[in-house]
């Protein structure tokens, strides 16, 4: 199933290229992190309203970002092999990199909740940014309160995926210490876009085996797939879990890629669309 948040504060199912609101399905003033954390409970009345709601055709300008308000933002780095140069080779473009998994884990990074906007939107580039590129991201979302879960454990706890573009400005500041400013290049206002909903985890037969692409301006920028993470789902999960307690509605980007030097920068005009297979389709504008 899919669960969108529709502008002002309505909850819908996403159904061929419809919306289903939830109006006496849910709790009145529920969010999505609420239809999240009580999704068990809530489960039977939203799937009658899944046959019988009244529909509405699908507006994209009508959505919000389907998770507002996480508790965090949780960002994997360089969690992808790479190793190549052409575009659409799943492992990503850039240098194959050489540390362990467990290295990898530990490049994780925050990003704060208060930078994430939802389709249609405009990402903002910042003044004194400059160089300011998207990196095309599968995200988790976490489905209840866990702590400590082994990898065996971890996939029980996601409730679905979504997309986020991890939105970093490459040349902001002095351009010194790069790994410990990565907080601050990837934490302005509108660096999170997320959407366009959620698709729920048994509709994801396997998330290391999604295609993802980005254009920019109709002209094809990322093209890989989830199965050239070094990091699975549930190795992140799990690690983060020992980090952090995670919350319903908690987002972990799971990783971008491609290396900096094959991305572009954005310019105020420029268009995206940023696309995974089997969750969908959300387009943002560049302000």
């Amino acid at each position: 199933m899919k669960f969108a948040s529709v502008k002002p504060d309505q909850l819908a199912i996403v159904k061929d290229n419809e919306m289903i609101l939830l109006g006496d399905d849910v709790p009145k003033g529920a969010t999505m992190i609420d239809l999240i954390a009580r999704y068990g409970e809530l489960r039977a009345s939203i799937a009658a309203a899944a046959e019988k709601g009244k529909r509405a055709p699908l507006d994209p300008n009508k959505l919000k970002a389907p998770v507002e308000n996480p508790s965090k933002i949780w960002a994997a780095a360089t969690n992808y092999k790479r190793g190549s140069k052409g575009l659409g080779d799943a492992r990503g473009r850039g240098e194959a990199g050489t540390m362990t998994q467990e290295e990898v884990l530990e490049k994780s990074f925050l990003k704060p909740p208060s930078a994430i906007i939802g389709p249609e939107q405009a990402v903002v580039i910042p003044p004194g940014a400059g160089n300011v590129f998207p990196e095309l991201e599968l995200c988790v979302v976490i489905g209840k309160k866990v702590r400590n879960l082994t990898k065996e454990q971890a996939l029980d706890a996601v409730f679905g995926y979504t997309i986020i573009l991890d939105m970093t400005a490459r040349s902001y500041g002095s351009g010194k210490g790069l790994p410990g400013s990565r907080c601050v290049r990837k934490g302005f206002e509108t660096f999170s876009p997320v959407g366009p909903w959620i698709t729920t985890r048994d509709e994801i037969k396997d998330p290391h085996d999604l295609k993802m692409q980005l254009w920019v301006n109709g002209e094809l920028r990322q093209s890989a797939k989830t199965d050239a993470m070094i990091n699975g789902v549930a190795e992140l999960v799990s690690f983060l879990s020992g980090v952090s307690t995670l919350l319903p509605g908690d987002l972990i980007a799971t990783g971008n890629p491609d290396a900096p030097a094959f991305q572009q920068q954005l310019a105020p005009g420029d268009s995206m669309k940023a696309e995974i297979e089997g969750i969908g389709a959300m387009n943002l504008k560049v302000a």
